[in-house]
């Protein structure tokens, strides 16, 4: 685990050299086809040499959500066990941690044409003024829920207006339920933290001008030129994607764009960071040329 450009991946491959290893990816941008420069991804030879689960799953039109990551990273972390190797999940989507290790709330289904109807108001509202309305009817839950995340905003809103009780409130009376296969396991966890905040603040600012250099503007045009797809897909929310639309929209010039896309990065760094504070039996390491030995050992003793 830990923050976007600290340099979880090579370290994952890095130990794919040293050991029998399953890389799965816990990135819930990285899961999508064609979203390659802005998620960072790997490129095609990359993923040849050091194939990761969970990269390319999804149609850019299509949605995901944590409790779908849940059983398709559960499936992976089985092949690896049954195959003899050691599963390695690497990513940044906290909440995917979260619920994988911590379990997910046995919240009630919603029906398919109240998620329609939801669909549609986020279509005409917009998530400022839908997140306006969660915090209306759950406080709570909408001081947790940035406004900018349209797929927990959606769920909050539709759980309340399904049952007429507060996302939040339920939250706490339902159990959650945590995957056998994760409980028995002999859980390591790592993250890496930037030892020099300010040259990581940098490295984001470098990368993000370099994913423009590569083609992310050419890359987003192509994705919403796909059949079905608009900037209000769940793919297309996204840090940076979400700036590119902008501009291409003409909200934006191109050199407001990157600032806004390098500051929005950022946020969400120390977003992750925060996460990382309040976490338990988390193992932390500064970033240094022989991590993947350090690791390596402690998996070994272990």
């Amino acid at each position: 685990m830990g923050p976007t450009a600290i340099g979880k991946t090579d370290l994952a491959m890095q130990l794919s050299d040293k050991m029998p290893v399953k890389i799965i990816s816990v990135d819930s941008v990285q899961i999508y086809k064609f979203l390659d420069i802005g998620s960072g991804k790997p490129n095609p030879d990359t993923l040849k040499a050091y194939p990761h689960d969970l990269v390319d799953i999804l149609e850019p039109q299509e949605n995901y959500s944590t409790a779908r990551f849940q059983k398709d990273c559960i499936r992976s972390i089985k092949d690896a066990f049954e195959s003899n190797k050691l599963p390695i999940l690497v990513g940044g989507t906290m909440m995917y941690f979260d619920h994988l290790i911590h379990g997910i709330s046995n919240l009630p289904s919603v029906e398919k044409e109240l998620r329609i109807d939801l669909e549609n108001e986020f279509s005409l509202n917009g998530n400022e003024k839908m997140h306006k309305y969660l915090s209306e009817i759950d406080e709570e839950s909408a001081a947790k829920i940035h406004k900018n995340d349209t797929q927990r905003i959606k769920r909050a809103i539709e759980v309340f207006k399904a049952t007429g009780k507060k996302f939040s409130e339920l939250q706490k009376q339902h159990q959650k339920v945590i995957d056998k296969t994760i409980s028995s396991s002999n859980l390591l966890q790592f993250a890496i933290r930037p030892d020099d905040k300010n040259l990581h603040r940098e490295k984001i600012a470098i990368r993000f001008r370099k994913m423009i250099e590569e083609g992310l503007v050419q890359e987003v045009e192509n994705i919403l030129n796909l059949e079905g797809m608009s900037k209000e897909s769940q793919s297309m929310k996204s840090v940076g994607y979400r700036q590119v639309c902008e501009f291409l929209d003409g909200e934006v010039s191109l050199d407001v764009m990157i600032t806004k896309a390098i500051n929005s990065t950022r946020q969400l760094s120390k977003r992750q960071m925060t996460w990382l504070k309040s976490w338990q039996n988390i193992n932390f390491l500064e970033t240094q040329p022989n991590l993947s030995q350090i690791v390596q050992d402690f998996i070994t003793r272990h």
